[in-house]
């Protein structure tokens, strides 16, 4: 699984985990998910700054050259 960060296009209520501060991801089970941590595009504060946008875009970057790099 590859999973990119999101950047805002601008700075407030982080888009990935909707200002909840957590990641979560899998099935809903019981109104409740499958799994949850701490969400890496806000640093789990809710809200992106420019330097969490920027950190994103970076990283994403980053990731995306890695991912095609790979000798398949």
């Amino acid at each position: 699984m590859y999973d990119l960060a999101v950047p805002n296009a601008k700075p407030g209520t982080c888009e990935k985990c909707r200002g909840s501060g957590l990641y979560q991801w899998g099935a809903m089970i019981n109104g409740k998910m499958e799994h949850q941590g701490t969400c890496f595009s806000c640093r789990g504060t809710g809200r992106q700054d420019r330097s969490d946008m920027g950190r994103n875009r970076t990283y994403n970057r980053y990731k995306i050259a890695r991912i095609m790099s790979y000798d398949h």
